[in-house]
């Protein structure tokens, strides 16, 4: 007799890991294939069984079936791949070095306490937390140095997470202090640094709108465009990923190089992990460094981490700061305190220019406001400002938030000296709204 959805979602988490291990009927397939719709959501693990590490067992069945397709759904085996993205992708180390800049517990519990929309409905932080639909498995907000929230519910303290796309920040950092030392200047076009994209569709864009994601060019990025076998997005995300069957001898470069004309640059904001790649080679072509080993160089060493990050690389070597960094929880939050005045209580010098911040924050509102007009989905008064060099939102008060697919995110408020940052295996919920709640409550 083969365990059921009901079995499952009732037996303790460990006990129905080995059931699934034995089984082969259609619940423990699909399962095992990582569907995405609601009624497979009946048969998700509970992601507080990852919390002291996954069994070998279950670590070969999540293995199990890693493909292009299917590394930005959601279910059962991104458990396992958000936690060991190394062992699936080669990766640079993002080396530490000094010692660890302390951060110091001081809870307050009223945060737990703060509510926000979500997919079920108004909930506190506390219950969305608690809730098997929110598939949350780290949180925590930091201000001025100090710990007031953190919870752990499906991995351990010092495990890696996946960022996804909040790792494009990190482009935007680097470009932005490249800039600083006056070797990039993003008014210049793209082709100023890399020539061979003369005679391309990139030949002409300005480095600026690249960051801003206003490159015009058919890169747009959705749930359809990665899926898609045969579009630009399609195919590069294919080959970034290992899958490089029917492609031939196409690098993901070649495909980047090679995308068509969509638009004038500059007008309007389309999220593309593309022009983020794009950001990527100009940074080590410029630098002469591999991208890790300048991040590494110039900010993670700098910032009392507790732990080397990962970031990911295609088969050539090429960086995948588009979406595959790696790190502690923790981390992640001193890497966004270095966006706010509290810097100091982490380095020794400050990582992150005022002049950078301030250009992050001032910003090109039309180009979010076009992009909002063509979703049909403009207001004139929402509090959302803008995008900016590869954030995803600059609120009217300047607090900063980047979100990464299947519910990761760092939000920033300078003037608050808060920081708020999570991991997560799904795109449930409202996370941002909680960070913008939890802003609010901290005036």
């Amino acid at each position: 007799m083969f365990p059921t959805a009901h079995t499952l979602r009732h037996l303790p988490g460990r006990l129905a890991w080995l059931l699934l291990l034995v089984a082969t009927s259609p619940a423990t397939e699909a399962i095992a294939q990582n569907q995405t719709t609601a009624r497979h959501q009946a048969y998700w693990l509970p992601v507080g069984d990852a919390d002291k590490g996954i069994p070998a067992g279950l670590g070969y069945l999540m293995r199990r079936g890693f493909n292009a397709t299917d590394a930005y759904n959601t279910g059962d085996q991104n458990l396992y791949w958000f936690l060991h993205w190394e062992e699936f992708i080669p990766h640079n180390t993002v080396r530490r070095s000094g010692p660890v800049s302390m951060l110091r517990p001081a809870p307050h519990k009223p945060i737990g306490r703060v509510k926000a929309e979500t997919t079920l409905g108004e909930l506190t932080l506390d219950d969305w937390i608690a809730h098997p639909a929110s598939r949350v498995q780290a949180y925590v907000v930091v201000r001025d140095g100090q710990i007031l929230y953190e919870t752990y519910p499906g991995m351990r303290e010092d495990d890696h997470h996946l960022w996804f796309s909040v790792s494009k920040t990190l482009a935007g950092l680097m470009v932005g202090l490249l800039e600083a030392d006056g070797l990039i200047d993003v008014d210049l076009p793209i082709d100023a640094y890399l020539p061979e994209l003369t005679s391309t569709h990139w030949q002409g864009i300005r480095i600026i709108d690249i960051l801003d994601m206003a490159s015009g060019l058919d890169l747009a990025e959705s749930e359809q465009s990665r899926t898609d076998r045969h579009s630009t997005v399609g195919r590069f995300f294919r080959i970034e990923l290992g899958d490089t069957s029917d492609m031939g001898q196409h690098t993901s470069d070649q495909i980047l190089f090679a995308a068509g004309a969509k638009g004038p640059p500059g007008e309007l904001f389309e999220y593309s992990s593309l022009d983020t790649k794009m950001l990527g080679l100009l940074v080590e072509r410029v630098s002469g460094q591999r991208f890790a080993d300048l991040l590494s160089d110039r900010v993670w060493s700098k910032m009392g981490a507790e732990g080397d990050g990962l970031l990911g690389v295609n088969r050539e070597g090429g960086p995948a700061v588009y979406g595959m960094m790696s790190s502690r929880l923790r981390d992640l939050a001193r890497y966004g305190m270095l966006y706010t005045s509290s810097w100091n209580r982490i380095a020794a010098k400050r990582v992150v220019p005022q002049v950078l911040l301030d250009d992050i924050r001032a910003c090109r509102p039309e180009l979010f406001a076009n992009a909002m007009k063509a979703r049909g989905s403009y207001d004139e008064k929402a509090e959302m400002r803008c995008n900016s060099r590869q954030w995803d939102v600059v609120w009217q008060d300047g607090d900063m938030y980047k979100g990464g697919a299947r519910g990761q995110g760092l939000y920033v408020s300078p003037e608050r000296n808060l920081v708020i940052a999570w991991y997560s295996t799904t795109s449930e919920g409202g996370w941002m709204n909680y960070a913008r709640e939890i802003a609010r409550s901290m005036r």
